[in-house]
């Protein structure tokens, strides 16, 4: 068993502490997505609200950080989302994570309020609050560079959104690396904490057992046999806004349409020759991640991190923007202004069809021309959104609050869950997608339930694996809720265990935690088997649902916007389809243990050791010394 231990950090103190994880902690909820929920519910005040000095902020690494396990340098951050008002959590790849289990820390519990802008920083398993007021107003880029960001230094930091408290803004790691979702970086500009640093030395993990060595073997030769495999390794996610538009998914021009004729200048070709140098994660035997540059025409020597597919989804087709070049410009305007590519791109989008429709004019945008593909009049937005300017700050905390300030009907125009704007896919095209953004934890997301097999399984091998071979078609609503509720759990699993969901699911589209519970065993971080995993993943998607119906959420907050419901699909080879969600709703809630309104049953909480979703005391709150530490 690995001994862990936490950091707790006090702002408004000063003060930082570290301490011992209670035993059976880290088998019960692994590390990352899963121990920062139990932290966050177990530090927690009563009736906290999102920005509040007093409401926790957690940062930790994945169970398999800092080890020789391939694809395992992903942690979680994770607080109550200024976005949502319910529970935000976002993960994030890089070197982060590695050099925190470096300074044998799995985890910062981080609260309070400094008195002006100030940085942690981890070195040989101690932190110390500095001064950061001269890094202020910086962007991310800089703000690293003048921390010294690199291997052994490894930053997270915020840009000017997350100094204004714009819910859309995020947490950069490194500069290829994102905490996007859910306005984490809000929390933590809340806090006056502009930076967070983990440095440790160059030194490498130590050498697995024969056991291991043989799983990862093994592992790494189905991953590189895939037929997945060399695309995702030379192009990333790059390059799939053909196959999109091609399978008639692509959420284009605020989900008006599901197909993107234009696809075409997002071809692997058009991509390739941008591409610098490529990049990967720790640990990563992938490497999908590159750096891009433009040679020519109006955006020459434009260079950065390339954006990957909802990056390109979000910031292209769904703003009508038709070249890659100037999607590319404004994704790295996100990224250094530390702005979620996916919610930046849904409120542009937004705008943009308001603008269509007649119910916002230049009057009401300051002078911009909203028009689809307007990429200029985008960027402006863009730092509008991250400055509070202009039509800009109207936008800043997401679409839902914009749709309610603007009102004159803009709220059906408004495509969110739980206020979280949709990723990329176009629920209608796809069921099991579909059921998933109405339940997932937190919000419209298709990264934290990735329900790849409705269309990358055979019939017969969704029979066998889910008792319904209607999981792997696409256009079914049968069989929907057993495949979502094994792909959240697995999900909520692969990111308590910090691997990455690229190989495992993307590239080799493995749901069964096999080798995920052999190579834990065996590397002696817990004993655990594939059930075991599984029964974990399922207690953390059940303790998300608590801490989400602690703060208010239900049954009602499970649904889908209305054009996905009402008004079918346009085009292309989904045409005609609608959803229907309560039925697939109903059965979810069956396949979980959930009774009708979607609440654990008590039978489902003694069977995951979980207490019922009730206000605790203050005193309870104050977090891991209580004794009230059940798993």
């Amino acid at each position: 068993m690995r001994p862990a231990k936490y950091l707790t950090v006090d702002l408004t103190k000063g003060r930082c502490a570290l301490k011992d994880l209670p035993p059976g902690l880290l088998s019960a909820y692994l590390g990352g997505r899963g121990l920062s929920y139990r932290l966050l519910k177990d530090n927690l005040p009563q009736k906290a609200k999102p920005l509040e000095h007093r409401s926790p902020l957690v940062f930790c690494a994945g169970l398999l950080a800092g080890t020789a396990a391939p694809a395992s340098g992903r942690m979680q951050i994770t607080s109550l989302s200024p976005a949502t008002g319910i529970m935000g959590s976002s993960n994030a790849g890089g070197f982060f994570a590695t050099n925190l289990a470096a300074n044998r820390i799995i985890a910062l519990v981080i609260t309070g309020r400094a008195r002006h802008p100030v940085c942690l920083w981890i070195k040989e398993g101690k932190a110390e609050i500095q001064d950061a007021r001269e890094l202020w107003g910086l962007d991310t880029w800089q703000t690293g560079e003048r921390l010294g960001q690199s291997k052994r230094v490894q930053t997270a930091v915020i840009g000017p959104a997350g100094e204004n408290l714009s819910s859309l803004a995020c947490v950069i790691l490194g500069k290829h690396s994102a905490a996007g979702r859910t306005g984490m970086g809000a929390v933590m500009g809340s806090k006056n904490l502009k930076a967070v640093v983990a440095e440790a030395s160059s030194a490498k993990p130590a050498p697995a057992p024969p056991k291991a060595k043989e799983l990862m073997q093994n592992w790494l030769k189905e991953l590189r046999a895939s037929e997945y495999y060399q695309k995702t390794s030379q192009e990333g996610q790059s390059g799939y806004i053909p196959w999109a538009h091609d399978m008639g998914i692509l959420g284009t021009r605020n989900f008006q349409e599901v197909n993107y004729p234009e696809s075409r200048a997002f071809e692997s070709e058009h991509m390739l020759k941008h591409r610098g140098k490529r990049r990967g994660c720790a640990r990563c035997p992938v490497n999908c991640k590159a750096d891009f540059k433009i040679q020519g025409g109006e955006h020459d020597g434009l260079s950065g991190p390339r954006p990957e597919f909802e990056s390109l989804a979000a910031l292209g087709p769904r703003c009508g923007i038709n070249e890659p070049e100037p999607v590319f410009r404004l994704s790295n305007l996100c990224g250094r202004l530390g702005i979620d590519t996916i919610s930046a791109g849904a409120c542009a989008a937004f705008a943009m069809e308001l603008y269509e429709k007649g119910i916002i004019d230049k009057d009401r945008t300051g002078g911009l021309e909203l028009e689809w593909g307007n990429a200029p009049a985008a960027e402006e937005l863009l730092k509008g959104m991250a400055l509070r300017q202009g039509f800009g700050a109207v936008l800043s905390n997401g679409v839902a609050q914009a749709a309610e300030q603007i009102g004159k009907g803009a709220g059906y125009y408004a495509y969110t869950v739980k206020g979280l704007e949709l990723s990329a896919y176009d629920p209608r095209t796809l069921k099991g997608t579909a059921l998933g953004y109405a339940v997932a934890g937190r919000g419209g997301d298709f990264g934290c339930v990735f329900p790849t097999p409705e269309y990358r399984w055979t019939a017969q091998r969704a029979q066998a694996e889910l008792g319904n071979a209607g999981a792997a078609d696409r256009f079914s609503e049968s069989g929907k809720p057993e495949l979502i509720r094994r792909c959240l759990i697995v999900n909520a699993v692969l990111d308590s265990l910090g691997m990455c969901k690229v190989p495992a699911l993307g590239i080799i589209n493995d749901f069964s935690l096999e080798f995920e519970a052999g190579l834990a065993t065996a590397l002696g971080l817990i004993e655990t088997d594939a059930c075991g995993l599984m029964l974990a993943g399922e207690r953390i998607v059940n303790l998300e649902r608590l801490i989400n119906m602690g703060q208010g959420a239900s049954v009602k907050d499970d649904r889908l916007p209305e054009r996905f419901i009402a008004e079918p699909a346009p085009s292309g080879a989904a045409q005609g389809q609608t959803v229907g969600l309560e039925a697939m709703l109903a059965g979810f809630y069956r396949a979980m243990g959930w009774d009708e309104m979607g609440r654990p049953t008590p039978d489902k909480l003694r069977q995951l050791n979980l207490e019922p979703a009730e206000p605790e005391s203050e005193t309870a709150a104050s977090g891991m010394n209580s004794q009230r530490i059940l798993i």
